[in-house]
C-alpha cells in the first residue's frame, strides 16, 4: 500500500501542475474574449477568432475540472485508509483493465479505418485537409506499431 501512496503523491503533483497550467489557459481565454488581452489566431475572421477563444476557454476549463476532481479524490483517499483501499482496488481491478485495453484497441482500429475513409472523402474537397487527415492516420498507425513493439519486449 506504501507504493500506491507514493504513486498517488506523484500523480497529485502532476495533477496540481496541470491544474495551474490549465487555469492560466482558462484565464487567458476569458481575458481575450473580454478584450483585456490580445490573443487571436492569425487566420480567420472575427467570428472564427471568437469561436477559437471560446474553444480554448471551454476545453481548458473542462480538462481543469476533471484534473481537479482527480486531485481532490486522491487527496481524500490519502487521508482516509478505507477510501485509499477502495481506490487501490478500483485501479487494480483486472476486469476493468482488460475492458479498457480492448476498448482502446478497438478505438484505434476504428480511427484508422474511419480516418482513411475521411482522407479519401476530403480529397474531393481539399488537398491540404486530405493530407492532414492521412498524416494523422499514418502517425497513429506508426505509434500503434511502436507501442506494440515496446510492450512485446517489456512483457
Amino acid at each position: 500500500m506504501e507504493t500506491f501512496q507514493e504513486k498517488l503523491k506523484v500523480q497529485n503533483l502532476i495533477l496540481a501542475v496541470g491544474c495551474v497550467i490549465l487555469a492560466v489557459f482558462c484565464a487567458l481565454g476569458f481575458a481575450a474574449e473580454a478584450g483585456l488581452v490580445q490573443l487571436t489566431p492569425v487566420a480567420g475572421d472575427s467570428h472564427w477568432q471568437s469561436q477559437w477563444r471560446g474553444f480554448v476557454s471551454g476545453a481548458s476549463f473542462g480538462i481543469f475540472a476533471l484534473m481537479l476532481f482527480g486531485l481532490v479524490r486522491n487527496c481524500l483517499a490519502l487521508k482516509d485508509e478505507k477510501k485509499l483501499k477502495k481506490l487501490y482496488i478500483r485501479e487494480n481491478d483486472e476486469r476493468a483493465i482488460q475492458v479498457w485495453t480492448c476498448a482502446r484497441a478497438s478505438a484505434l482500429q476504428a480511427f484508422l479505418i474511419l480516418g482513411l475513409v475521411a482522407g479519401i472523402v476530403c480529397g474531393y474537397f481539399s488537398v491540404a485537409v486530405s493530407l492532414s487527415v492521412l498524416a494523422c492516420v499514418l502517425v497513429s498507425s506508426l505509434l500503434g506499431v511502436a507501442f506494440k513493439l515496446y510492450y512485446s519486449r517489456k512483457f
